[in-house]
């Protein structure tokens, strides 16, 4: 009994290092550089929630941009010095956003209520 065990677990851990070594191989370097190259490229925060947006700007991280933080930037909502369309091209100057979302009205539309309710 103490024979099978062993093999069997002889047979495991030899499979546990031969195994990635055999996957690695069946891929040429070009294609794994291409894959990593296409994820590291893709935009990854073009789905920022709306809510993370305002609560950004709310933080301050528009700041250098001209968006105002904390109860500035409530104020600036209220008096139209900042609308959702412009913390909206804010964060695409950035990169935060793809420039499609300007032309996205339910998203607009979100931010700008965010923007509204900083007060409560």
């Amino acid at each position: 009994m103490k024979r099978v065990l062993l093999s069997t677990l002889s047979v495991l851990a030899l499979s546990g290092f031969v195994a990635p070594a055999t996957f690695a191989a069946e891929a040429p370097i070009e294609q794994k550089t291409a894959v990593v190259s296409s994820t590291l490229s893709r935009p990854t925060s073009s789905q920022l929630s709306p809510n993370v947006l305002v609560m950004s700007a709310y933080r301050g991280a528009f700041v250098n941009q001209g968006i105002p933080s904390y109860t500035q930037l409530y104020h600036a909502y209220a008096t139209g010095r900042v609308t959702a369309e412009d913390l909206v091209q804010v964060a695409i100057a950035q990169g935060q956003l793809s420039p499609e979302t300007l032309s996205d009205s339910g998203y607009i539309n979100t931010v700008d209520t965010k923007l509204g309710s900083l007060d409560e």
